[in-house]
């Protein structure tokens, strides 16, 4: 599998880059499901790289595996549109779970700060949001492999570290749970049903395991949401 190309790295980079590696894979997971990613999902191997992953993290996950698709790839597609794509039942956009708490002009701001914070720009040919949830699993993929990057050099990886659970409690682990919630009823195809399971599990057990870390100071200044660190939403 492409994505678990570092996973063979000895000492607590390894676990730093398995972080890395199972937020970029999530990413993917949630693309749309073109003919090199069925084809990624149909081999067998799929499984075994996926648990490699898990049991490199520094942290405890439960994994049960990820069945492969259940249907042949057009059908995929069209089960990928209906859920997550066109008037879909389970949207891959984070405004859509906390229409409630911030308007989605403030949403995308304080996104957009945090990306500008380490310039991380988006894509200029995919023309996404800032919101939708492979582009925030990207960003966690390049915080943790920034950690790890500093941590290999011997600089001071902690504001990586910082930056990685203050984006977690802002932002990603306030609707992983709300979207699988919403995946479990609604979406017929188990590989989703699969794959957002572990989503909601990854994210919720690394929150845990940063927040045993490091300093309680946030890392990148935000003006916006008001008190939105303390309405504290529990992944």
């Amino acid at each position: 599998m492409e994505t678990t190309r570092n996973i063979e790295t000895a000492g607590p980079a390894r676990g730093i880059e398995s972080i890395s590696q199972l937020y970029l894979v999530m990413g993917r997971f949630f693309s749309y499901p073109d003919e090199r990613l069925y084809g990624t999902l149909q081999d067998a191997r799929i499984q075994e790289d996926m648990r490699a992953l898990v049991e490199g993290l520094p942290f405890g996950v439960k994994f049960e595996g990820i069945p492969s698709p259940s249907v042949p790839q057009d059908e995929l597609e069209s089960e990928y549109i209906n859920s997550f794509d066109i008037t879909p039942s389970c949207p891959l956009y984070e405004f859509h779970y906390r229409s409630g708490e911030l308007t989605r002009r403030e949403i995308l701001e304080e996104l957009l700060s945090f990306y500008g914070h380490f310039d991380v720009k988006l894509s200029d040919t995919e023309k996404d949001y800032p919101d939708h949830l492979a582009a925030e699993l990207e960003f966690m993929a390049f915080l943790a492999m920034k950690e790890a990057d500093a941590g290999e050099r011997g600089t001071d990886p902690d504001p990586y570290r910082r930056a990685q659970r203050d984006f977690l409690e802002r932002h990603l682990g306030r609707w992983v749970d709300r979207l699988d919630g919403r995946i479990q009823k609604t979406t017929r195809e188990r590989f989703y049903r699969g794959a957002s399971f572990l989503l909601r599990e990854f994210v919720k057990n690394h929150l845990l395991h940063l927040r045993g870390q490091g300093s309680a100071e946030s890392i990148v200044p935000l003006d916006l949401g008001g008190d939105c660190a303390e309405r504290e939403a529990s992944p």
